[in-house]
């Protein structure tokens, strides 16, 4: 598979920012930096080009894009025993199908996938891609007021333009974020370099989350990013499992979802075993 996200090369972008959600533009950018290795969203550090004033774009900044092309999963996609690579035709027959299906009832268990075609595995992936989107958003609309502190300034969101000649059936989404220069937690060299107070900050924060109505669920280290900058910061990303309080939930029902959840627990846990955590 080619991979279509690589340093020095360049985006078209349909952009919303969030300043002015009614709304968009077109754009170029520029690729500083493709972050790996990634999970299931392809990570780009970009220099956007044109946008307009009225947008209240940083550059650089982060392009998250949810391409379902470069899912990790089609190397091994359980029960399946063989990979689901991608093709254009299949994209195209599950977009099609999608175009005349009504609603959202589109459900097949996990141990029932295993002689799916192509195109029922690409609408597959193209819905988990959306989910997995649409639970970023709503995370950070919830967690408005820790934005640019303890998780990164959300500048809005929009989609990759395919180029000509591509044989794209969708438009990848794409979330536009702060550009934090900096290392994760699973990677940096001395986490004792940092400020204690910069940790106890994001402490304060995950306790919070689910007051807020939100769990991360994805709590590690690799989800944790220390700025190089000063002041120097410790901030969580990665929202896209997030899980989220229902309106008609009960205190008691959330309260064990938040349990289960573990953010708290799980942050604590390797924050001990890199000897960063202290208890006010």
């Amino acid at each position: 598979m080619l991979e279509p996200y690589t340093q020095g090369g360049r985006l078209q972008l349909q952009v919303t920012p969030f300043s002015d959600e009614t709304s968009s533009f077109i754009c170029a950018a520029v690729i500083h930096k493709a972050f790996t290795p990634f999970t299931k969203c392809k990570v780009l550090c970009v220099e956007i080009e044109d946008a307009p004033v009225r947008a209240s774009l940083s550059n650089p900044l982060i392009a998250k894009i949810f391409d379902p092309r470069l899912n990790y999963e089609r190397k091994d996609p359980f029960p399946r025993r063989s990979p689901i690579h991608w093709s254009a035709a299949n994209e195209k027959a599950a977009a099609d199908r999608r175009a005349f299906v009504t609603g959202d009832d589109f459900s097949i268990p996990r141990w029932e996938r295993e002689f799916l075609d192509g195109s029922l595995w690409e609408e597959i992936y193209y819905r988990e891609y959306d989910a997995s989107f649409a639970r970023e958003i709503k995370a950070y609309r919830c967690l408005g007021h820790l934005q640019g502190s303890t998780i990164p300034q959300l500048y809005g969101s929009g989609r990759v333009i395919p180029g000509h000649g591509e044989g794209r059936a969708i438009s990848p989404r794409v979330l536009f974020m702060e550009y934090i220069p900096g290392e994760n937690l699973a990677t940096i060299q001395d986490p004792h370099s940092v400020p204690s107070s910069a940790y106890q900050e994001l402490v304060k924060a995950v306790s919070t989350l689910a007051s807020f109505g939100v769990i991360h669920a994805d709590m590690r280290p690799d989800n944790i990013v220390v700025s190089s900058s000063h002041p120097r910061r410790v901030v969580l990303i990665d929202f896209g499992l997030s899980q989220f309080r229902f309106d008609d939930e009960s205190d008691e029902e959330w309260k064990e979802a938040v349990i289960f959840g573990a953010d708290e627990r799980a942050l604590q846990l390797f924050m001990r075993k890199l000897g960063i955590w202290h208890q006010e």
